[in-house]
């Protein structure tokens, strides 16, 4: 859901958790998507096992980031119009 910062309504966007590998000198990607930047970095800041894990295996060919898409993940409610003739 869109967050509320100081009273104002922020629009949040689509996020991807990316994790760029080789394996075999094959480049690899895994995408694992969220509603909101947040959710992802929360996610990365979970993964340090994993993340290390990786790193043992795959050392500098090997790296995990969030990106935050240009796509709006929630409409933005926005408020009607004052009709005409209203003072």
């Amino acid at each position: 859901m869109d967050e509320e910062v100081g009273g104002e309504q922020v629009i949040e966007f689509f996020t991807v958790l990316i994790i760029d590998y080789k394996l075999q000198n094959n480049d690899m990607e895994t995408r694992i998507w969220f509603e909101t930047e947040r959710d992802c970095q929360s996610a990365l800041s979970k993964v340090d096992p994993l993340y290390n894990h990786l790193l043992g295996l795959y050392g500098n060919d090997m790296m995990m980031k969030c990106y935050v898409t240009e796509e709006a993940s929630h409409d933005l409610v926005r408020p009607k119009l004052r009709p005409k003739g209203l003072k």
